[in-house]
């Protein structure tokens, strides 16, 4: 059973997740229509599974439709400006990645604002990454890819979901760190990063445990080390990169949004289904089985860490040279 299967496999229950419709609600009374939320991303991975799991609860609870569309390319920046200019209604969410606490240190340009135009309404997941490699690159832990590097200078290179993504700042970070001469090759997803480092068009990748654990356990893809500050359960064998580089925690992270200036009785209403949604055991168990932990924080305390960990992510984008390209 291939990976692409398995993954289909866990996320196919999803419909039995789903809870009788309420009674129609009364006249006026939101929602009146189906929402969307927008995943900047192709599909695969943690954050597009986060998007897949919560929308059926959220569909009962509402009593209106609430249906996923994947909007990639340019590091989340096209579907996240969608929503952004999106009416500020309700009916039009984001769930974002990492990428979101931290484009705004990487592109200065952009039509929008992530600070300013987005109403965070709770932090959905946050998951560690695994630092894979092809089994056919001569190395076994961090120590060993990095004396490789070191010793063909300029020639090994890291995919990445795309720049500003968590596997973009794992993999620059751990080269600052260790000093490595590596090239980023972006991609328009963790899928396809994961597909050319299968294919070994790439030396390594920090990915997803849900876009990358079958493939290790069959043995088609060697881990070296987690993003994590600790190791985690389904690889406790795998030593964490803090381990090596003390206070290293890159990890991938999902949240969901309204544009900004949507009315505080909406936001209120859509972080409660999020939050009932989040708390579902058999949810919970899906994003376990992903290597994902859910979250579920009310909006204040979501927005106090977002703020913070916006401060962070331009701070080591600063100090270690990070560039867009």
């Amino acid at each position: 059973m291939n990976h692409q299967i398995r993954r289909r496999g866990l996320l196919s229950g999803a419909a039995a997740l789903a809870l009788p419709f309420p009674h129609a609600r009364a006249q006026g009374a939101w929602p009146q229509r189906p929402l969307r939320i927008v995943l900047p991303y192709a599909p695969g991975g943690s954050t597009d599974a986060s998007a897949r799991l919560i929308a059926t609860p959220m569909t009962a609870s509402l009593g209106q439709p609430v249906v996923v569309e994947n909007r990639p390319g340019a590091t989340g920046t096209i579907g996240a400006a969608e929503i952004a200019r999106a009416p500020k209604d309700g009916y039009n969410l984001l769930v974002d990645a990492a990428a979101h606490g931290s484009n705004h240190a990487l592109y200065r340009n952009l039509p929008f604002d992530y600070a300013r135009d987005f109403a965070p309404i709770t932090q959905l997941t946050v998951s560690p990454q695994i630092l894979a490699v092809h089994p056919s690159l001569p190395v076994n832990s961090v120590a060993e890819l990095v004396a490789l590097a070191k010793r063909q200078p300029g020639t090994l290179s890291y995919g990445t979901p795309g720049n500003g993504s968590a596997g973009h700042l794992a993999c620059a970070s751990l080269a600052w760190h260790a000093g490595m001469d590596v090239t980023q090759v972006a991609y328009r997803g963790g899928g396809p990063a994961v597909q050319d480092l299968l294919a070994n068009q790439i030396s390594f990748t920090f990915a997803s445990v849900s876009a990358v654990l079958a493939l290790v356990q069959d043995g088609k893809l060697r881990p070296l080390a987690v993003s994590s500050l600790s190791r985690i359960a389904p690889l406790p064998q795998i030593p964490a990169i803090a381990e090596t580089y003390p206070g290293f925690d890159i990890n991938e992270w999902a949240g969901l949004y309204a544009p900004a200036g949507t009315p505080d009785a909406v936001l209120d209403q859509i972080s409660e289904a999020a939050r009932a949604a989040l708390a579902v055991p058999e949810v919970r168990q899906r994003l376990e089985q992903l290597g994902a932990q859910a979250m579920g924080n009310r909006r204040a305390e979501f927005n106090a860490w977002l703020a913070q960990h916006r401060t962070r992510m331009s701070e080591l984008v600063q100090a270690a040279g990070i560039k867009p390209d």
